[in-house]
């Protein structure tokens, strides 16, 4: 799965961390990834969200677009009936 950055992405602005999220979210329920790949993405995903600034602008849409994020891992994990 292709996520942006490797390691540390100083200056990351909420704008890219929505292009980020917006390219896990379309490649989570790719069957040709591993659940490890997957799962390395979606936490790169959550340091890069606690490196924001919460006093840049679209600080709020990049907290909606974690948990965008966090549901569409949720989505993506197989089934074991409840």
């Amino acid at each position: 799965m292709r996520v942006q950055c490797s390691g540390e992405m100083p200056g990351l602005t909420p704008a890219g961390f929505l292009l980020e999220v917006r390219q896990f979210r379309a490649n989570v329920g790719d069957a040709s990834l591993t659940l490890a790949d997957k799962r390395a993405a979606l936490l790169r995903i959550v340091a890069h969200a606690a490196s924001l600034d919460p006093s840049d602008a679209g600080f709020a849409g990049a907290g909606v677009a974690l948990k965008d994020a966090m549901c569409s891992w949720l989505d993506a994990q197989p089934s074991h009936g409840h």
